[in-house]
Parts: C-alpha cells; sequence; structure tokens
C-alpha cells in the first residue's frame, strides 16, 4: 500500500481540522483504499446506490487505465456510493447496481444516513473495488497503466470543502479533470 496525503484546494484560508490520508493499493483482482478522514462536520442524507453523494462527508477514487475513459467511485462517509464511467464530466454511464454491490465498503460510522453531525468526527473508510467492477475493461485491472486522482468533498456540509491528492489547475472545484490524472 502507498500512503497518500490530500491537500484542502479551491480556498484561500484551509480549514482547520481537516486532514485525510489515504492508504491505497492496485492489484490485478483488486483496488483497495483506506481513508482515515477527520473533519470538522459530517454530513450524511442519503442511501440509495447513485444518489449525490458528493454534497455529502464524500471520499472519491477517480482511475483511468489509459483508453481515454475513467471510472469515479464516490463514496459517503457511511458508505452509500455513485459510480460511474465516460471520457468526460458530460459523458457519464451510471454503473448499473448489481456491478456496485460488488464492491466492499465499510465505515466507522456506520452504514446509516444520520443528517449533520456539527462537530470535529474522526473515522476510517474502507474500499474494496474488484476487477469485476471495471466492465468497460474487460473485468481487468492493468496496474501498468492505472492513473487517476483522489479525492474528497462535501460540497453542502456545514464546513464545504475540495481536497486532492494531485493538484488541478481550474478556477473553481472540478474533479472531473482527467488531464491531471497522474500514475497511482
Amino acid at each position: 500500500m502507498t500512503l497518500y496525503f490530500l491537500k484542502q484546494a479551491w480556498t484561500a484560508k484551509p480549514l482547520e481540522n481537516l486532514e485525510v490520508t489515504c492508504d491505497f493499493n492496485a492489484t490485478e483482482e483488486e483496488i483497495s483504499a483506506v481513508f482515515n478522514i477527520t473533519e470538522p462536520s459530517v454530513k450524511a442524507e442519503y442511501s440509495a446506490i447513485n444518489s449525490k453523494v458528493y454534497e455529502e462527508s464524500c471520499s472519491e477514487l477517480f482511475l483511468s487505465f489509459g483508453s481515454g475513459s475513467y471510472y469515479n467511485f464516490e463514496i459517503s462517509c457511511t458508505g452509500c456510493i455513485l459510480a460511474e464511467h465516460g471520457e468526460n464530466r458530460f459523458s457519464r454511464e451510471l454503473l448499473k447496481p448489481e456491478i456496485i454491490e460488488k464492491i466492499e465498503i465499510y465505515s466507522t460510522l456506520g452504514r446509516i444516513p444520520f443528517g449533520i453531525k456539527n462537530e470535529i468526527t474522526t473515522y476510517t473508510l474502507s474500499v474494496k473495488i474488484p476487477k469485476e467492477v471495471f466492465i468497460f475493461d474487460g473485468g481487468r485491472i492493468d496496474t501498468t497503466s492505472l492513473t487517476g486522482n483522489i479525492y474528497k468533498c462535501a460540497d453542502k456540509s456545514p464546513t464545504p470543502h475540495y481536497m486532492t491528492l494531485f493538484e488541478i489547475k481550474s478556477e473553481r472545484p472540478d474533479f472531473h479533470r482527467p488531464e491531471f490524472f497522474k500514475k497511482l
């Protein structure tokens, strides 16, 4: 596993009590990530697959195997997930629930949405994505061509924030920027 430290982005003044690390590993069988998160407040309201979890306390993996397209896996602090594939922000296809259900997710905050906790909260979010989920790449994980970026956001929480592993040069928050992906 490789330990990554995410940095706050698109902010004039960084938030206090906001820290995210991600232990990331990719093999030919699965991609795994363990996020260790402290944030000033947490929000969890969605429970249905492919909900707008980026509005909540959300950790994200954007992954590409060099084909000109990429997957985005956006996971709320309670494990609700949005998963898509496509070439850019506007050309996305939702992964079907039966594919998404193959992903193992564990959160120390549990799986039940709780609304808003307006207090400093520390939690761990673990994600294991088996090769079968990568249906647009023949159910394979090519670790030699794997690029991407790792994010943390909370668009509509009491303490909105955006964090990235690799810097994105854009005026406004925009994670759908594969031109800034790097080798993972």
